[in-house]
């Protein structure tokens, strides 16, 4: 990173960096938030024993399987839902950091696009893994049913779809981010 390379607060008007700071400010929230109501609506899924079995049913996949999981494969599938939650949380964690440095400013700078590049794989590692502890899942809450009332589902939902689109649209756009930003550095040099 060079100094020709980062736009300062100070570069801005004021109204602008205002402005700027006030968005950054939102946007950093509802990032924070979303990652909070992730953690918050696993705890509560996996804690509430009627929600558990409608997850398990539509979502999951189980749909009229009966569902009375062991111990064991209750905490397995506890387990597992923690690596796309854990991804999503990442995800966001990283995207109110990346808030957080426009609020201050510091926009057209390299460490922006490698943090967007960042969330984009995050939430394309979300999108990905999703259905496949889906499938883990139903498998951990059926596996000690008896013999013939055992699970596997696979589950593909729009959800999935739009977490992948998202992923490689940042993705895109933190390479382009990081293109554009090695071009000014490139065209500061020759004034």
């Amino acid at each position: 990173m060079t100094a020709s390379s980062t736009l300062s607060a100070t570069g801005f008007s004021g109204e602008a960096a205002s402005r700027l700071r006030r968005v950054s400010r939102w946007a950093r929230a509802f990032s924070y938030a979303a990652g909070l109501l992730m953690l918050f609506g696993l705890v509560w899924l996996w804690a509430d024993a009627d929600a558990l079995a409608r997850h398990a049913q539509s979502t999951i996949g189980l749909g009229n399987a009966p569902l009375a999981p062991s111990s064991r494969g209750y905490w397995a599938a506890f387990a597992l839902a923690w690596i796309p939650a854990g991804l999503f949380v990442l995800a966001m964690l990283r995207l109110g950091n990346l808030f957080r440095a426009f609020g201050e400013g510091r926009v057209l700078v390299e460490e922006n696009a490698v943090g967007l590049l960042r969330v984009g794989w995050l939430l394309a590692g979300f999108g990905a893994t999703t259905p496949i502890i889906r499938t883990a899942q139903s498998i951990a809450l059926t596996f000690d049913n008896p013999a013939g009332q055992r699970h596997i589902a696979v589950m593909l939902d729009p959800g999935i779809f739009a977490a992948l689109a998202a992923g490689a649209t940042l993705i895109a756009f933190g390479l382009v981010l990081r293109e554009t930003v090695r071009l000014a550095d490139e065209n500061q040099g020759f004034v």
